[in-house]
């Protein structure tokens, strides 16, 4: 089943309809969400490395884990991340998501920091977030037609600093912008 979402994720849609999008829902039931997603994250960018997908290009937007986690990750399944920068960026809403680090200089980020990876700022504000993965996967791809994939780690981590409307809104955006959307989602009971 799942190399069948994957197939689906990386063949995309047809001109003119809404992107693809997944969501994963982990919950106590089926704690097993993040391996789920981990698989389609791997695939997926297999299919790009290989020229098989429609889309160009990987935004992950991580919430739950680090960066060096999905780098890691990609390197212990055998994807190749020297070249990474050119199909892969991470938006990290990880290591400061409402930068107070950063204002409060309270510890050096840089250690975090790689070429793969941008900071978020504030994970509060929406319209910027949305920016961010718009300029981010802009950059892998270009101004032309193509298209990239965007990764949300945790859906639900989105929802502690943000309105469900504002979040929906979001999704809802960058799908009919035209990227493919993996979501893993959290039962929050």
């Amino acid at each position: 089943m799942a190399d069948t979402i994957c197939r689906t994720l990386r063949d995309g849609g047809l001109e003119g309809e809404h992107a693809p999008a997944l969501t994963i829902k982990d919950s106590i039931a089926s704690p097993f969400g993040i391996d789920v997603f981990t698989h389609v994250l791997t695939q997926l960018s297999n299919y790009i490395l290989a020229g098989k997908s429609q889309s160009r290009g990987l935004v992950i937007v991580a919430f739950c884990r680090s960066p060096s986690f999905y780098v890691n990750l990609l390197k212990r399944r055998g994807i190749d991340v020297t070249s990474a920068n050119k199909w892969i960026q991470i938006l990290d809403c990880y290591t400061d998501p409402l930068g107070w680090k950063v204002r409060l200089n309270i510890e050096d980020l840089s250690w975090e920091a790689s070429a793969l990876s941008t900071f978020c700022k504030d994970v509060r504000d929406l319209d910027k977030l949305y920016s961010s993965i718009i300029k981010l996967g802009q950059g892998l791809v270009g101004q032309g037609k193509g298209r990239f994939s965007v990764a949300i780690d945790l859906v639900s981590e989105m929802l502690r600093h943000a309105s469900i409307t504002s979040v929906a809104c979001l999704l809802s955006n960058l799908r009919s912008h035209g990227m493919y959307l993996i979501l893993l989602s959290l039962d929050l009971l």
